[in-house]
């Protein structure tokens, strides 16, 4: 069984700030990538290679690998990172999480539904100098960007996206399938809901409903 082998779902841009990460922590032996518009054949940062589009999971789980990851990144709220991760997990890959080495973590922050040193994998990503503080908990399948900081107790819905930079002060609470734009300052104590869209720079003082889109200073 290939135990040391991961597949990444997506072979673009946030695909390759995830390989970036796989290659620095030596999490992988073998590396390949699934995407539709990528032809066969190519090589991504001189390491993993670009197999198939998303039907060949199936052949790829037949040899034995079990570890996948998704790496298609979002800019707003889409179904697109649930759909393939509920195809590959019916498939019956399993989803580690992959913390740049460069991020800084809390022993005591809850990853999915697992504590940090239970290291079950929820296929959550924690980018370069993230920093995700005490007590916080992140949903499964999220996406914690590079250099982003997720204060004491905050809870982040699954399938979320928090983007480059952004800062969540003490106790925000972000729905699941939500984006929030790179730069932007969440005021602490704030609740956003699910599907919502926060644009970059925005700088957010007030509880956001489901669904909403805001920009700038939301007060």
């Amino acid at each position: 069984m290939y135990t040391r082998s991961i597949v990444l779902l997506g072979g673009g841009g946030h695909c390759k700030s995830v390989l970036d990460t796989v290659i620095r922590g030596n999490l992988y032996d073998k590396i390949y990538i699934t995407d539709p518009h990528i032809p066969a054949g190519t090589v991504i940062l001189d390491r993993a290679t670009v197999v198939g589009n998303d039907e060949t999971l199936l052949s790829l789980i037949e040899k034995g690998i079990r570890n996948a990851f998704i790496t298609v990144g979002v800019i707003e709220p889409s179904p697109i990172r649930y759909d393939l991760y509920t195809y590959a997990a019916e498939l019956g890959f399993h989803f580690p999480d992959l913390i740049d080495p460069g991020a800084i973590v809390s022993s005591s922050v809850i990853l999915g539904e697992n504590t940090v040193k239970e290291k079950k994998g929820e296929g959550i990503f924690v980018g370069k100098a993230a920093v995700i503080n005490a007590d916080a908990v992140i949903g499964k399948c999220s996406i914690i960007n590079t250099a982003s900081v997720i204060e004491h107790e905050c809870v982040i819905g699954a399938f979320t996206h928090i983007s480059v930079g952004v800062i969540l002060c003490g106790q925000v609470a972000v729905g699941c399938n939500t984006f929030i734009g790179a730069g932007s300052t969440v005021r602490q104590g704030i609740k956003i809901g699910r599907n919502v869209l926060i644009g970059a720079n925005s700088l957010v003082l007030r509880d956001v409903k489901d669904g909403e889109k805001v920009v700038g200073v939301v007060k």
